[in-house]
């Protein structure tokens, strides 16, 4: 399971209500205090055990327990005992580093939950960015086998149809951030139409995808561990608000949605070889490896 920012979900989703999300082997309880700000957290009251997703309460800025009504801020101390003259000091909930960035509530997962964040995820998204839809899966895999996808330049053809096998174009690596420079070919209705595709990795949790065909269509893409053998894809895509832009950003979101599934049969079933044999283009799925091993503990 790597280490990093990573998405709890997409901030225009998350209720008022206290939501249950699965990750990192275990479930985080998301919540929204009356200042508007979220928090997420371990889901077990330390007081008997009961679960705060499952009846729990936002008061002001605290979370409520449903079980005997013990109240927790939102650094996870407990402020409220009802039946009790004063707090219980000792009763403490993980809370985990959050940031609202890129349209989604992220937290921090480290094993060692001592280690602080290191390093931030940018703010990336245009602030007047159009929604254009976007899709959930889950997912029988890890994250590194989805990210080598974006050096795999031949399986484009191979499983998805395209026409050509476009080079990979500009790699440049700085600490937890990728970018790949790219010409990717689409499948639309008149044809195979190339664009510039740039995918900025950022870190082992997000990814930002910028698509120039006429208009721009942006991706923002989060990739969550649920345990060591699952993880939640979200997609999102956003386009520049321009007329052309809004026209393809529908048969783009079909089409990049009808490669991913295309993809899963191939994630599940494969195997990792910690050496494989590569063909000479392939240098790129080694760089990206070599990239990818800072997010393991």
């Amino acid at each position: 399971m790597p280490l990093g920012w990573f998405s709890v979900g997409r901030v225009h989703e998350l209720t008022d209500d206290v939501t249950t999300v699965n990750a990192f082997g275990s479930q985080v309880v998301v919540w929204k205090d009356a200042d508007g700000d979220f928090h997420a957290m371990d889901p077990y009251c330390p007081h008997l055990g009961a679960h705060l997703g499952v009846g729990g309460t936002v008061e002001g800025n605290c979370i409520r327990c449903p079980f005997h009504y013990w109240e927790f801020d939102t650094a996870g101390k407990n402020t409220v005992i009802p039946y009790a003259e004063k707090p219980n000091r000792k009763a403490q909930i993980y809370t985990y580093p959050s940031r609202v960035v890129n349209g989604h509530l992220v937290v921090w997962y480290h094993p060692h939950r001592s280690v602080a964040p290191t390093y931030e995820i940018p703010q990336m998204l245009a602030e007047d960015a159009v929604l254009g839809g976007g899709f959930d899966r889950l997912v029988s895999s890890q994250w590194q086998e989805i990210a080598e996808n974006s050096v795999d330049m031949p399986h484009f053809k191979y499983v998805h149809g395209t026409g050509t096998i476009n080079p990979i174009g500009k790699l440049t690596m700085d600490g937890p951030f990728r970018t790949v420079e790219s010409q990717q070919a689409f499948n639309t209705s008149r044809g195979d139409f190339t664009g510039d595709l740039v995918s900025n990795s950022l870190g082992s949790g997000m990814g930002h995808i910028e698509f120039k065909l006429f208009g721009t269509v942006t991706l923002i893409s989060a990739i969550t561990p649920i345990d060591n053998e699952n993880v939640h894809v979200r997609f999102t895509f956003y386009h520049d608000g321009s007329e052309i832009a809004e026209k393809i950003a529908t048969p783009f979101v079909a089409e990049v949605e009808r490669q991913f599934d295309q993809d899963i049969p191939i994630w599940e079933s494969k195997t990792y070889l910690a050496s494989p044999a590569l063909a000479p283009s392939e240098k790129p799925v080694t760089q990206l490896r070599k990239w990818a091993a800072q997010f393991y503990a």
